[in-house]
């Protein structure tokens, strides 16, 4: 894999000081700009100073837990969120893609694997029509650029909830795939990932319902989703 050109920026909250220096030299020869912090607070602070592109987030933090830290970054920041974890069981995934959480990979880890998912995950933050999409509407919802509003109120997405949120209200009626969601919003070959496209669908239902009262998505059986 040759280097690539890259000017994001990456916040790695981890405890283990080895992992971060080892992490932030092999993503810093891929031109990201590292910095990383052993405590949740600190990486809180951290991020609050920097806004960074991308957050790298251990669970297992001394004295605020990694889902406590990931809260935190989520009441000022939709970038991004990697959540790398011992844990391997679904449920739990499922616990922190709901929590906020935009990808999950688990210990130990491959150095490959992680600037493939960090690849894909940043990929997905950017536009995925820039230029056409300035401002899409839909019954009480509107989008201008990143800012969604409904019945006039603001509401936080997640980076991949505004990508498949986006592709859904770009096109309403059309049905889509798990497989073309997936491929259009991560940018890679579907692996039959039902839990992550199901994840993601359900909390957009969910932060959508609370403010309209409505369902804005429906669930074709056997086919995919759609904007109804």
């Amino acid at each position: 894999m040759q280097n690539t050109k890259s000017s994001a920026g990456i916040v790695i909250i981890e405890d283990d000081i080895e992992i971060c220096e080892m992490v932030k030299k092999f993503l810093s020869s891929y031109k990201y700009k590292v910095d990383y912090a052993n405590t949740g607070s600190d990486g809180i602070k951290l991020c609050q100073k920097l806004l960074p592109d991308m957050v790298v987030l251990d669970l297992m933090l001394p004295c605020l837990s990694g889902e406590k830290v990931l809260a935190g970054l989520r009441e000022f920041t939709d970038c991004p969120v990697i959540v790398v974890s011992a844990k391997t069981m679904v449920q739990s995934k499922i616990e922190l893609l709901r929590s906020g959480a935009d990808d999950y990979i688990t210990k130990p880890f491959n150095l490959y694997e992680l600037l493939a998912r960090i690849e894909a995950n940043l990929k997905r933050n950017i536009n995925i029509y820039p230029g056409t999409d300035t401002c899409l509407s839909y019954r009480d919802m509107t989008i201008k650029g990143d800012n969604v509003f409904l019945s006039g109120k603001p509401v936080q997405f997640t980076s991949t909830e505004l990508k498949i949120l986006k592709l859904l209200v770009k096109y309403p009626g059309k049905i889509f795939s798990k497989q073309n969601l997936y491929e259009s919003v991560w940018h890679e070959e579907y692996a039959f990932d039902n839990d992550t496209i199901n994840t993601h669908i359900s909390n957009l239902r969910r932060k959508i319902k609370i403010h309209t009262q409505e369902d804005y998505i429906e669930t074709v059986w056997g086919i995919g989703y759609k904007i109804m």
